[in-house]
């Protein structure tokens, strides 16, 4: 599984039947950036993710999406500027 990335790059996760859920768990301990609490699955407010162009705010435990080979995960950090 591929994930693009505004932050690391392009990662790579070698992972047997992965979901969405456990993609961003691994990309956070891989990255040290918490993407999705793990309590409830609400994505962090500095972090976009994107499956198939698809925007997601919460991947709880009835809503994991398994993932195929095809899928295009990308995640983003974003960064506000005040002023």
């Amino acid at each position: 599984m591929i994930v693009k990335t505004n932050f690391v790059g392009q990662v790579t996760l070698d992972m047997e039947l992965p979901t969405l859920r456990k993609v961003l768990a691994v990309l956070s301990d891989k990255t040290g950036f918490p993407i999705c609490s793990p309590e409830d699955g609400e994505i962090r407010g500095d972090f976009k993710v994107f499956l198939n162009g698809e925007e997601y705010d919460r991947i709880d435990g009835s809503d994991d999406v398994p993932l195929r080979g095809e899928d295009a995960v990308e995640v983003t950090l974003v960064i506000l500027s005040g002023g």
